[in-house]
Parts: C-alpha cells; sequence; structure tokens
C-alpha cells in the first residue's frame, strides 16, 4: 500500500504540472508601452504555447526546468524568439517589447484550433500585411487561385470563388472574422463573396475539413476573412490605409480607404470602398456579362478595459454584375444586383477561474439578391423581368470558454455556436421555396502534450439541426420539414522531431446538411443558366477522412508535403442528365447522391537562394471518384498544376516572374467536357518610395502572352474560351 500511495502521488503530480513552473511575463508595444492582446506565445522545444491577455499578460503553467526558445508572434509586428533558461527564480520574464512592423511578408503561425497553440495538425497558411495587399484583386476567388491546394469556381470575375483539394460551393465554408457572413455565395456559382478582397486585414485558409468548429458546410476547408472592423489593437490619435487599384483586362478600377482613431482604452474606425469593372476581354474578344459595380462601407468601434476588450461594428454594401448567359444575344443579359447589411460584435474577457477566457462573436443582418433578365427591344425600350428574388435574415454566433491546463490536458476549449436564417424566395421563376433554417452545436477541442516534442489533439461537436420549408408562388402548398442530430469528431497529431521539422496528422469525421436548393429546386436557376431538379430525400453527406503534412524548414528553405484522402457517403453530385428543357432552353441538372472519393496533396517549396534572390515552387493533384451506382470521375475536379516563381526583392524594389503549368482533364463525369492543357506567364513588380514601405506601388502582367485557354472549372459553356486573356493592373497603397 506504502509504494502504491507513493507511485499515485508521483504520478498525480505529473499530470497536475506540480513539478514544473509557470512562465509568464507581460508584452507591450515598444514605442507606445501599451499592453498588446492576443500575442502568440510559443515554448518552441516543449511545443506549447498560449496568447497574452487583455493586459498584455501570459501564462504557460507547469513548464518542467530547462533552456527553451520562446518565440513570439502578433499581426503587424516582427517576430522575435529569446532563449530563457527556466527555473523557480526566473520564471517571470517581466516586461517584453515588440517592434511594429508593416512588412510582415513570411507567413505568421496559424492554427485551425481555438486554443493558439501554434501546433498544427492538417495544412494550413495566412497572408497578412504587405504580401496580402501584393496579391489583392478584383475578388476572392481571383485572388486566391494556384495557392496549395486552392483552385477558382470561375463564372466571370465577380462571382469567383475559392475551390479547396476539389471541394466546391457549401463544402467550402467563407468566413468574415470567424462567422457566416449571411451571403448566398456557396449555393450556386453565380453568386458573389459579399466581401471587398481589400477590406481584408488577414486571410486564413485550412485545407480539409474543419466541421468541428464550423459545423456543417466546412466538410472541405475555411477561408475565414477578418476585416478589422472592431479593432483589436490601435495606436493613440489617427491611422489608416488608402489602396487604388486598376486593371486593363476589364477596365477595372478600386479604391479603398480606412481610418482608426484610437484613443488610450477605446477606438473609432470606418472603411469605404468602390470597384467597377466593364467586360472582361479574352483572346477571342470581350466577354459580354462580366461587368460589375460594387459600394462598400463599415463603421466600428472597440473598448478595452480591466480584464475585457471588445467591440460592435456595422457593414452595408450594394452591388451590381452581370452573368455571361446570354452571350449570342446581344439584346439579352442578365443582371444580379444585391444589397448587404450586416452588424457584428466580439467581447473577450478574463474569468480568473478554471475559465480564463470567455470569448463571445456575433454577426447578422439581411441580405437581399434579385436576378434580373433585360431584353432590349427593336424600338430602343428595356424590358426587365425579376425572375428570382431572395431575401434572407441570418445570424451566427459564437460562445467559447478558454480553460486552463489540467491533468494531461493543456489550454482547451469549450463553446457553443447558435445560427439561423430566414429566407423568402420570389419572382417570376423561384426554383426553389423558402425555408427557416436552426442549427444548434456543442464544441470541445483538448490538445495533450506527450513530450516536450510530440501532443495530441481530440475534439468533438454535436450539432442539432432543423430546417421547414416557407410557401411562395411557385411553391403554394409545400410542407417539408427536416431535423435532426449530427456529430463531427477528429484526433490528431502534431510531431517536431528537431527545430527543422514539423508533422501533423489528423483524423476525422465531418458532415454537410443537404442545401435548400439540392432538396427541393424544381425550375429554371436563370442566373446559373440550368434547369435544377433537387431530391427532398437526400441524406446529410458524412465524410471520414485523414490529412497528413510534413513540413522541413530552415533559415532560407522551407519545404511542405501534404496529402488527404476523403470517402463520402451520400456525396451529392450536380449531375448533367444530357437533356434539355424546352421551355427556358437550359441544361437539365439533377441532385443526386452517391458514394465518393477524394484523395490528392500538394508539395511546395520556398527557396531564399540568397538576401535578394528567392524560389518557390509548387504542385498540386486532387483525384475525385464515384464510387457507389456507377464507377466514374466526379464533375468539375481540378486538373494537376505545377507552380514556379522567381523573384529579386532589395527592400526598395522588387521583381519578379511565374509561370503556371495546368495539365489536361480528361477524367471528366457523364456530359462533362474534358479540357486541354496550356501554360500561363505572369510578370510582377514594385517599388516601396520609404524605408518602411508605407508607400508603394505594385505592378503585375497576368497571361502575358494573352494565351486563349479553357479553366475546367470555369461555368461559363457557350464560349470555348471564355478566360481572360492579356492583363496589366496597376495598385497604389499609403499606409499612415
Amino acid at each position: 500500500m506504502k509504494h502504491f500511495c507513493s507511485l499515485f502521488i508521483a504520478l498525480m503530480m505529473a499530470l497536475t504540472g506540480l513539478n514544473g513552473q509557470d512562465l509568464e511575463g507581460v508584452i507591450y508595444d515598444q514605442h507606445r508601452n501599451d499592453p498588446l492582446v492576443g500575442v502568440n506565445v510559443m515554448v518552441v522545444e516543449a511545443n506549447r504555447g498560449t496568447t497574452s491577455g487583455a493586459d498584455g499578460s501570459f501564462v504557460i503553467r507547469g513548464l518542467e526546468e530547462g533552456s527553451y526558445t520562446i518565440r513570439f508572434t502578433y499581426i503587424g509586428y516582427e517576430t522575435f524568439e529569446i532563449t530563457h533558461d527556466h527555473s523557480l527564480e526566473t520564471a517571470n520574464l517581466g516586461d517584453l517589447q515588440m517592434q511594429a512592423t508593416d512588412l510582415q511578408l513570411q507567413e505568421i503561425i496559424i492554427s485551425a484550433t481555438p486554443v493558439g497553440s501554434g501546433a498544427r495538425y492538417q495544412a494550413a497558411q495566412s497572408f497578412s500585411g504587405e504580401l496580402l495587399r501584393q496579391k489583392s484583386d478584383m475578388s476572392l476567388g481571383v485572388m486566391l487561385d494556384g495557392e496549395p491546394g486552392l483552385s477558382m469556381r470561375s463564372f466571370g470575375p465577380a462571382p469567383s470563388r475559392p475551390v479547396i483539394r476539389g471541394f466546391d460551393g457549401e463544402r467550402v465554408l467563407v468566413l468574415e472574422n470567424g462567422e457566416r457572413m449571411g451571403d448566398l455565395s456557396g449555393t450556386a456559382h453565380d453568386h458573389v463573396v459579399a466581401l471587398d478582397p481589400l477590406a481584408a486585414d488577414r486571410i486564413e485558409i485550412v485545407r480539409g475539413p474543419a466541421s468541428l468548429l464550423y459545423g456543417s458546410s466546412a466538410i472541405g476547408g475555411v477561408v475565414n476573412m477578418m476585416t478589422g472592423d472592431i479593432p483589436s489593437y490601435w495606436n493613440p490619435g489617427l491611422e489608416g490605409r488608402l489602396s487604388f487599384q486598376g486593371a486593363t483586362g476589364n477596365k477595372m478600377f478600386g479604391g479603398f480607404g480606412k481610418l482608426t482613431h484610437g484613443w488610450d482604452n477605446s477606438a473609432i474606425t470606418g472603411r469605404f470602398s468602390y470597384r467597377t469593372a466593364g467586360e472582361m476581354r479574352t483572346p477571342d474578344g470581350r466577354l459580354p456579362g462580366t461587368e460589375m459595380e460594387n459600394f462598400e462601407g463599415a463603421l466600428g468601434f472597440a473598448l478595452q478595459g480591466d480584464g475585457y476588450r471588445g467591440g460592435i461594428a456595422l457593414m452595408g454594401m450594394d452591388m451590381v454584375y452581370g452573368i455571361p448567359e446570354e452571350i449570342d444575344d446581344p439584346d439579352e443579359s442578365v443582371e444580379i444586383r444585391l444589397n448587404k447589411q450586416m452588424g457584428q460584435a466580439r467581447l473577450t474577457a478574463e474569468l480568473g477561474g478554471f475559465f480564463e477566457e470567455v470569448e463571445f462573436r456575433f454577426q447578422g443582418g439581411r441580405f437581399f439578391q434579385q436576378e434580373v433578365e433585360i431584353e432590349r427591344e427593336a424600338d430602343g425600350t428595356v424590358d426587365e423581368d425579376v425572375e428570382i428574388e431572395f431575401t434572407q435574415w441570418s445570424m451566427s454566433s459564437t460562445v467559447t470558454f478558454m480553460h486552463r491546463p489540467i491533468g494531461i490536458l493543456d489550454r482547451g476549449a469549450l463553446g457553443m455556436n447558435l445560427y439561423g436564417r430566414t429566407l423568402e424566395v420570389g419572382g417570376e421563376e423561384a426554383f426553389t421555396p423558402g425555408d427557416d433554417n436552426l442549427q444548434f452545436a456543442l464544441f470541445t477541442f483538448q490538445e495533450i502534450p506527450l513530450t516536450t516534442r510530440l501532443r495530441i489533439q481530440a475534439g468533438l461537436r454535436g450539432e442539432t439541426y432543423s430546417q421547414s420549408t416557407r410557401t411562395n408562388e411557385f411553391f403554394p402548398d409545400i410542407d417539408e420539414s427536416r431535423s435532426g442530430f449530427n456529430f463531427s469528431a477528429s484526433t490528431g497529431l502534431n510531431f517536431r522531431p528537431n527545430d527543422n521539422i514539423e508533422a501533423g496528422f489528423q483524423l476525422a469525421r465531418a458532415y454537410r446538411n443537404p442545401s435548400l436548393e439540392e432538396l427541393y429546386a424544381f425550375g429554371p436557376h436563370i442566373g446559373a443558366g440550368a434547369f435544377e431538379i433537387g431530391d427532398k430525400n437526400l441524406n446529410t453527406e458524412v465524410s471520414y477522412g485523414s490529412d497528413l503534412f510534413v513540413s522541413f524548414f530552415t533559415e532560407n528553405l522551407h519545404i511542405e508535403l501534404a496529402g488527404f484522402f476523403n470517402h463520402i457517403e451520400d456525396y451529392i453530385i450536380f449531375q448533367n442528365t444530357g437533356q434539355i428543357d424546352q421551355s427556358s432552353d437550359f441544361p437539365i441538372f439533377e441532385y443526386i447522391a452517391d458514394e465518393a472519393r477524394m484523395m490528392g496533396g500538394e508539395l511546395n517549396l520556398s527557396w531564399q537562394i540568397t538576401p535578394e534572390w528567392s524560389l518557390t515552387s509548387g504542385v498540386d493533384y486532387v483525384r475525385g471518384n464515384r464510387r457507389g451506382e456507377v464507377s466514374e470521375p466526379l464533375p468539375f475536379i481540378p486538373p494537376v498544376r505545377w507552380r514556379n516563381g522567381l523573384r529579386y526583392d532589395n527592400q526598395s524594389f522588387w521583381v519578379g516572374a511565374d509561370v503556371r503549368v495546368i495539365s489536361g482533364q480528361d477524367r471528366v463525369a457523364t456530359e462533362e467536357n474534358p479540357t486541354g492543357g496550356y501554360t500561363l506567364y505572369g510578370l510582377e513588380g514594385g517599388y516601396r518610395f520609404d524605408e518602411d514601405g508605407r508607400h508603394s506601388v505594385v505592378l503585375k502582367g497576368q497571361n502575358i502572352f494573352d494565351k486563349s485557354y479553357r479553366d475546367h472549372l470555369s461555368r461559363v459553356r457557350e464560349r470555348n474560351n471564355p478566360m481572360p486573356g492579356r492583363n496589366i493592373s496597376l495598385a497604389y497603397h499609403f499606409i499612415f
């Protein structure tokens, strides 16, 4: 019994971290001497981390004595490291300072987890600072096309949307500040992501299922656009950003301005953007129905005090863009008109007990969209018919409690999420009813550090949902409802055998509920150019998947290999039947379900050859197949792509060239046309007018040899080569 008690006491001491000392400190801005909130603090060798609180303080509990490298990263600040000999006498690091910078070209450590530990379990990346401004383009899809594992669903430049590893539509969740945006971009390929890319201060991308944190519609991945409409940090006085863009390919002009005025404990910020573009030029001429105009603005207020920070913001936009459907008839066109009014709120507070912090997020408002058919008569009159009209009221809110380390568990999270919407569908050709949709979920995410080099994660999410239809003129008697419970779960491994290698592996169960269109559509969808037929008996998609990545990095070299495999039950396919609806002259598409498998991966290299010269290269591959009733490829699977870039940057100016080689895609579904391979060349350059890079210009040339090609994910069906020709763009950015 004595030996048993001794063993039990020793085990409890090991589990509760009593044989270690808490590492703590406070982080300030070097110039303003203000505490910094949300700094990522990482103990590299122990693979443990935390984030600083509202007063700049941080604590990493139960750290064993020894020598460690402590890394500090924060958006807009220079990353720095210190070497620390940890003991009882040195456990308090005291006051630390970080240097603000706007030239953050390297990828900042990100995580697809809510706890900010810095450990990755699946492939992810982020863009912020100058790199984000250099990549800025007309739409989110165009901007991210060609990044590892990311391609673009194209239906003209305005409604282009990211595709992650072949997953499209509602399988990829586009977020704004961590919450659902309230638009309809995931439901059809003619719908736009309702946020100007210039408004984003940071973009995070998670490749692979993220249903654990975000629920249905995150089965393929997440793109999170962070706007800063509620400031997280600020300087006293006035600061801001101005950007102007122009392009020759579609005579595009865009302007963006943002101002923030900060006081000691509060700040107010406002932004405004305007973008207009004409018809897109292709090597075969202009593509009608690709013009657009967009106004957008937001106003936000933030407040911080002893142990809390938060704020509110209001946003509005008004947008009109064309759809390249009736391109063979100059007297007919299709136009989409939308407006959006949203509000968001955020609050983070320190609790001081077992739950050391709570974060509350809310986003909700109204989204209105019309799809209008325009006919120009011989006498000069114009006849406009509103074929489809959507009015959506939605809200999305998440509350997350961060708990202290306990036992074998590191800092973890417990949370709940509530999402609801009411959608009214009207117009002369409303092809679906409306609906009321409500989802409520509870989730937890936990990490267990097994050694200083190895840690595992486990998470679980349970979600209830209910959906009931709303009648309209074309569905006057419909009375359908669905409800149920589903869950996602994941377990992952993060391994860092040394300071130059990181590996991650994850097994996950994810799910996606069928959309309103997939269940109940019946009729012509003028914006999508298809007669759609749904199936109310479709089941929830369930994916069983695995993700693996291995990353090797030195001071000058970074190589990452990532792979994935997904087996999906009841995978919903938008299937071309090969038939034509006689009344609308649209091809008939049916929503059907079958078993499917998706697999592939990415290999990427970044090499800093000299302090000025750098080389990047990457290849990605996706293979998708039906495995149930028939055995054939899935539709709209991106082909193999290979991208190479060479860049010279001496801190005053930079020049670069890139080449993209895209193979042909002959593995196609029934009634899907194959596409040929092609090679595109690009050039870019820029100049910084001052040492800090606060005045800069960016010049880019895309498809400089005016190559005529067809992208396999393009939804434009009437013209053989609808993709953009040569395009020269110029942007100016001013940070003050």
